[in-house]
């Protein structure tokens, strides 16, 4: 029997979204919580802003994002229900997964594996953008980039890693803000785990033909890939997020240009952005680094699986 017929994946709660139809081509219950009567929505980040897609969101994080403004209010992830409060899930099958994306694709071809941290499950994963891949569609990872897994490369067109600076650490004086507090313990793990250059490398170096993919070969050995793409995509909230990102980041890695670095204010729902957009907008500008809107929450808001 194939892998794909009896390897589970864990996802959130109506992980494959937003769709129209189930896994046996019947119309569900319940219109998309798009508003819209079709299937599928924009992806509301980055390089792709925009395009049609359907969205696989994964349960569980190995991160526990807390950010603060400028003015020193406290921002969460805006996906809690996948990382901070992950007990609302459901397992699939593999094979299940694909056939509800195929009777919801109806002309769309993109498809966006989130989470939550996508790699904590990385050998389904690789079963299901392995399976997505025979379909002719593009496939994008997030991942926050702390892990990395090789077999999962071949099938991935858009790396998109989104680091996490040091403002995303839960400390107490966040925690004492959030509604549903933290264990202490995520304060050490977050600093200790959230930055890891080594592996960010691995992904900008799968975009570029070499003897390998994460060698350690002289530029001038690397040339640049037309099937595969990355993105390395800030949260933004502060004025010292700048020196950081250029410093603790940019600064270590290689391979990469302006407009593959992206800013993203900093935000859950359209009020917290309005503090943010500014900020952000003319720090991308003053670095010639490319600026992202929050689509998703312009359109939505702060609604969950759209």
């Amino acid at each position: 029997m194939n892998l794909h017929k009896t390897m589970q994946i864990r996802l959130v709660k109506d992980g494959i979204f937003p769709v129209v139809k189930d896994k046996d081509g019947k119309l569900t219950a319940n219109s998309p919580m798009t508003g819209f009567s079709s299937s599928a929505t924009f992806q509301g980040e980055g390089k792709l802003l925009g395009v049609p897609s359907l969205f696989v969101r994964l349960s569980g994080c190995n991160l526990r994002c807390v950010w603060a403004a400028y003015d020193g209010s406290v921002s969460m992830c805006d996906t809690p229900y996948s990382s901070h409060h992950a007990s609302e899930f459901e397992d699939w099958n593999i094979d299940d997964v694909i056939k509800t994306i195929e009777n919801n694709l109806n002309g769309v071809n993109h498809i966006i594996i989130s989470g939550g941290e996508p790699l904590l499950q990385a050998e389904a994963v690789t079963v299901l953008a392995k399976q997505l891949k025979k379909m002719n569609l593009h496939i994008t990872l997030e991942t926050n980039g702390t892990l990395f897994y090789a077999g999962l490369l071949p099938y991935i067109d858009l790396f998109s890693i989104s680091p996490k600076l040091s403002n995303s650490t839960p400390d107490s004086d966040k925690n004492k803000q959030l509604k549903v507090q933290l264990a202490e313990g995520f304060t050490q793990h977050q600093e200790k785990t959230r930055k890891n250059l080594e592996v960010i490398q691995k992904y900008i170096n799968a975009c570029y033909e070499s003897d390998q993919y994460y060698s350690d070969h002289p530029e001038s050995d690397w040339k640049r890939k037309t099937d595969k793409d990355f993105q390395i995509k800030f949260v933004v909230g502060r004025t010292e997020d700048e020196s950081e990102i250029k410093n603790d980041f940019l600064a270590q890695l290689k391979r990469f240009d302006s407009e593959d670095v992206l800013l993203m204010p900093l935000g859950e729902n359209r009020e917290f952005l309005k503090k943010t957009y500014p900020l952000v907008a003319e720090m991308a500008l003053r670095n010639r680094w490319r600026f992202t809107p929050r689509l998703h929450i312009e359109l939505f808001n702060d609604t969950q699986w759209v």
